[in-house]
């Protein structure tokens, strides 16, 4: 065999084993390039199910944050109510303190005053005495009672404006 013969034979060679290289990469190809086709499909089903259902899911939770934000603002005003009743309530109870206190002075005084009155008077029948002063420290009572109910019924009455059915405290 001469040169250009075996030059011929061996690019014969090459030619063969490049086809049947070839050929067995584009029967190993098919069965991926099927996979693709398959995955492009569902990608563009997924890009269509994203157009259609993205803007809608969107748009629920712009209004999901707005609901929340008024709700944030809802309990902040919320909290703010209330701490203005605590102070009101804690104005009330102070209110009511002092006025108990001066009330249970002005009861001393006069119940003191009334021992005094009695107690210059002559030893004759000491019940008689000690009635009259269980009967005015009862009233003193009452009228100390009356004015902290008229208290406390004024500060919540003029807050709630609602019939509780309490007009005024009578004894």
């Amino acid at each position: 065999m001469s040169l250009s013969d075996q030059a011929f034979y061996l690019l014969a060679f090459i030619a063969c084993t490049t086809s049947v290289a070839f050929t067995s990469l584009v029967i190993a190809a098919v069965p991926t390039l099927y996979a693709m086709g398959r995955a492009a499909i569902s990608l563009s089903k997924l890009a269509d199910t994203a157009r259609e259902e993205l803007p809608s899911t969107m748009a629920a939770i712009r209004l999901s944050g707005m609901e929340i934000s008024e709700l944030t603002l809802e309990l902040s005003d919320l909290s703010q109510e209330i701490a203005n009743g605590v102070n009101k309530s804690a104005q009330v109870v102070q209110a009511a303190e002092a006025g108990i206190r001066r009330i249970g002075s002005l009861a001393h005084q006069q119940t003191m005053s009334m021992i005094q009155e009695r107690a210059s008077l002559p030893i004759i029948s000491l019940q008689p005495v000690v009635t009259g002063a269980a009967r005015k420290t009862s009233h003193a009572v009452c009228q100390a009672t009356k004015t902290i109910m008229n208290i406390f019924y004024r500060e919540f009455g003029s807050e709630n404006n609602d019939e509780s059915g309490i007009d005024r405290l009578e004894m």
